[in-house]
């Protein structure tokens, strides 16, 4: 605890991690760094927030709905930052691809399990050159989403499921909290569901030949890790960084994470791991020169 400072930020941490070792509960409303936010009023079982950047002038206006773990997925992007790439010692990388694909067409950030949104506007503020495509298999988290990026073309929501192959996608609980949806593949030839898509479908959408460089990819997907690194997994180098949340603590002996730590581990990637996610960062660097 040398040089602890106890600022309101931090003073709520420590009291967040003793409720939520006690009561699996927390202060949601903790004092963030890089953002502003204002409740502007609740209507229809959704409070209305405003979102703003200290570092630059982007706003957005968002939606959660009250009292249900939207305000925890909030506290995560916005107030924690899980997504900063400025806790990374080669952040400054980043800055050099970014500032290179910007210059040369779109910087592409890729979101599988984008919930209702707020990790596709988180990424647009830190990153607004990019183009960010959400992926989300939940129906009513995917109506938020699409109210959450409103208008906004640099932000493309897809009504799906990521897998490693083209298949139909089922909710394999859906009476599971809102931010806990996995997935499950559906026998060939059965209805209803959603599609399953691969990333490689959606880097076609948004080729390189169009301006369009892979960037950052964010998986969360609550276990289907297990098949989106099944098989098909050329795509993964392409991204200099890829955030994902692995899941064998919710599915203890399945060894979710299993295909995912086989496909890096064949790759000259750093492994970093910060919170509940792992970073891994491709390591040739010559794209960004001798930075």
């Amino acid at each position: 605890m040398k040089n602890w400072i106890p600022t309101k930020r931090k003073l709520v941490q420590l009291v967040n991690g003793f409720l939520l070792s006690v009561a699996n509960a927390k202060i949601v409303r903790a004092f963030p760094e890089t953002f502003r936010y204002r409740k502007n009023g609740t209507r229809g079982g959704m409070d209305r927030l405003t979102v703003s950047n200290r570092l630059n002038t982007q706003s957005s206006e968002i939606a959660l709905r009250s009292a249900t773990s939207d305000w925890f997925t909030f506290d995560q992007i916005f107030i924690h930052e899980d997504y900063n790439l400025k806790a990374l010692k080669r952040y400054p990388e980043f800055e050099a691809l970014y500032a290179k694909f910007s210059a040369a067409g779109t910087p592409l950030i890729l979101d599988l399990g984008a919930n209702i949104g707020l990790s596709g506007v988180y990424f647009h503020h830190v990153w607004p050159a990019s183009k960010i495509v959400a992926v989300e298999p939940s129906e009513d988290n995917f109506a938020v989403l699409k109210e959450n990026f409103g208008a906004n073309v640099k932000l493309e929501a897809m009504l799906a499921g990521v897998s490693s192959r083209s298949s139909r996608l089922a909710l394999a609980d859906p009476t599971a909290e809102k931010n806990a949806f996995t997935t499950k593949a559906m026998q060939p030839g059965s209805e209803g569901g959603v599609q399953g898509v691969t990333v490689p479908e959606i880097l076609a959408r948004h080729p390189e030949s169009e301006g369009y460089f892979p960037f950052i990819v964010k998986i969360d997907i609550e276990g289907f890790e297990s098949d989106l690194f099944a098989e098909n997994t050329d795509w993964v180098d392409a991204f200099p960084v890829l955030i994902i949340e692995m899941h064998d603590w919710l599915f203890p002996g399945q060894g979710t994470s299993s295909n995912f730590l086989k496909t890096v581990a064949k790759l000259d990637r750093d492994f970093v791991y910060l919170g509940e996610n792992v970073f891994s960062i491709r390591n040739d660097r010559s794209v960004v020169g001798n930075v």
